[in-house]
């Protein structure tokens, strides 16, 4: 049961909502209100309540799951009275995928002697090569810093080194440099300080040694460190899914991680230290190092075939001209469906992550269909499949998209969210990367609200962990807007607390399901300011653009890691 609103809520909405017409200087035309006022809390729970019930067993891709989310989405979006987005007639884009069940090994030998390297213990997995079965032999190993080619920042790794067919090893993370004489405060000039680019990547990392023709790639993890390196050995146990190769691409035999003791134990075979070797890596003269070792590279994989599908649905804009541009909403419908080896419980129902974010998709289709004067451009709704398996249904239509991507002007993602209440401000992760900021900002002005300027992104890289950042890639505005801390009506902690909360003892656990003291209020009030944002970015006469320290500019024009 929904948790009755506190009388603070009930204040706090009173207020904000009559004010959508005239709030500093921000046009929220009636037509738009009108629609605004149709989305509401009880369609949000219900929907989330459906898509993350036991019936659907997870929502994960290839599954009875996927079938019935599929079917309720697009009876959804007719009932919502969003068209069918596909300009085949349909609502549905086939995304094809190969799930693989993969069992690497890597034999190393120094001067012909074996050095031991065991999987799990050592390595893991990420992404394999989509094969029954692969053999390579006596491999190179090339030492190559941090693995990056940023010429924004003057910076290259690899310098010409080739690394075709060898197995390559880097530093996660991203190289940094002092501020003046305070050693501790890093040059936000430089890699952008202590927020993290997306050059320090994992998905950059494979890419660029993909594209340099690389046997494959590990990621020197510590795992006292980082929890990574221990998610992904549970992983490497499990169903993996890509997409399927484009004919005559190359693919790499792996792309995973290492751990520091295993490369420490590398290096001191060959009479280095790993230590200096990493300091080394720090400065703009290092150059890649062959190792005086050699890999030999094997696997196995069960592998399966089968189209998944991103749900589609589309409203068409009202200007003649601008209507051939898009705005695109996207929301992951799957989750990481059903684990048979486990007791009790075995359903990840993934209710916040992303049953919400998909629910507030609908809603905002909702919320454009019921327009009488519709937005100039046209506005793109995509519930895709496969994010939780490395973005891929995002990825495939940016691959592969049903309207030009030069025609589309910006990605607004939801993914997880706020279901503890009503939040004074809101938040963005990429932050600065484009004008998408000022829209989030007027929108939120024109509900009472403050838009937090500034980055998310310093620790955890959170713009670099959902859909949008596969539409990012391309050069598109794309944005991953959150509700705030600030709840009304609680203490100052309480939004920390919640959050943190979640991320303990629900996020990607079985746990993650509707519970009875939700309050979809903050749900409610973000879905609205997700809708003004769109509806700016798609009224405005101007496109949303890029900002000048973006990364995605460069990676975009295809400089780097493409």
């Amino acid at each position: 049961m929904l948790r009755a609103a506190t009388p603070l809520v009930l204040l706090f909405a009173a207020f904000v909502l009559p004010l959508f017409a005239q709030r500093n200087g921000v046009s929220i035309s009636p037509p738009l209100k009108d629609a605004l006022d149709a989305i509401n809390g009880r369609n949000i729970l219900g929907h989330v309540r459906k898509l993350s019930s036991d019936e659907f067993e997870g929502r994960s891709p290839g599954s009875r799951g996927e079938d019935l989310t599929v079917k309720y989405l697009v009876e959804k979006f007719k009932a919502v009275g969003a068209a069918p987005g596909n300009p085949n007639g349909s609502y549905i884009q086939n995304v094809p995928l190969v799930g693989y069940r993969t069992s690497p090994k890597i034999d190393l030998t120094v001067d012909g002697e074996p050095l031991p390297f065991r999987f799990l213990d050592d390595f893991v997995h990420d992404y394999p090569g989509l094969t029954s079965s692969l053999d390579i032999r006596a491999a190179d190993i090339v030492f190559a810093g941090y693995g990056i080619t940023a010429p924004q920042f003057g910076w290259d790794d690899y310098k010409e080194t080739d690394v075709r067919g060898k197995l390559v090893l880097v530093l996660s993370g991203e190289p940094s440099r002092p501020l003046g004489e305070d050693a501790k405060k890093p040059d936000p000039g430089f890699f952008k300080g202590i927020e993290r680019t997306y050059y320090s990547t994992r998905e950059f990392k494979y890419e660029e040694a993909r594209r340099r023709g690389a046997a494959g790639v590990l990621i020197i993890y510590d795992p006292e460190r980082s929890a990574t390196y221990g998610l992904f050995q549970t992983f490497a146990k499990l169903e993996g899914q890509n997409l399927k190769p484009r004919p005559g691409s190359h693919q790499m035999a792996i792309a995973g991680m290492v751990t520091t003791n295993a490369v420490k134990r590398i290096f001191s075979a060959v009479g280095k230290n790993f230590d200096d070797v990493e300091k080394a890596a720090s400065l703009p003269a290092f150059r890649p190092e062959k190792l005086r070792v050699k890999a030999d590279i094997s696997l196995t994989s069960k592998l399966r075939y089968f189209n998944s599908r991103n749900v589609v649905a589309r409203v068409v804009g009202s200007d003649p001209r601008l209507r051939n541009e898009y705005v695109i909403y996207t929301a992951h419908w799957d989750h990481l469906g059903k684990d048979t080896s486990l007791t009790g419980d075995q359903i990840y129902n993934g209710a916040n992550d992303n049953a919400i974010g998909t629910s507030q998709l609908i809603e905002a289709a909702r919320a454009f269909a019921a327009m009488k004067q519709k937005p100039k451009r046209s506005v793109l709704f995509i519930a895709t499949t496969a994010e939780e398996k490395g973005y891929l249904g995002a990825r495939h239509y940016v691959r592969d998209p049903l309207y030009p991507i030069s025609k589309t002007v910006a990605n607004i993602n939801l993914d997880a969210g706020n279901l503890f209440g009503l939040t004074r401000d809101l938040a963005s992760t990429g932050y600065g990367n484009s004008s998408m900021d000022e829209i989030l900002a007027s929108a939120a002005r024109s509900q009472g609200r403050v838009f937090t300027t500034g980055s998310l992104d310093e620790t955890g890289g959170l713009y670099f962990g959902s859909d949008q950042i596969e539409f990012a890639k391309a050069g598109i505005p794309a944005v991953f807007p959150w509700s705030g801390v600030d709840y009304v009506g609680k203490p100052k902690d309480y939004g920390d607390k919640v959050w943190a909360e979640y991320g303990e003892k629900r996020y990607h656990q079985v746990s993650d399901e509707v519970m009875p003291d939700w309050d979809v209020s903050g749900a409610v009030e973000d879905t609205r300011w997700f809708v003004i944002a769109g509806f700016l970015a798609a009224q405005n006469a101007e496109r949303p653009r890029l900002k000048g320290g973006s990364e995605f500019i460069w990676i975009s024009k295809g400089r780097v890691g493409k």
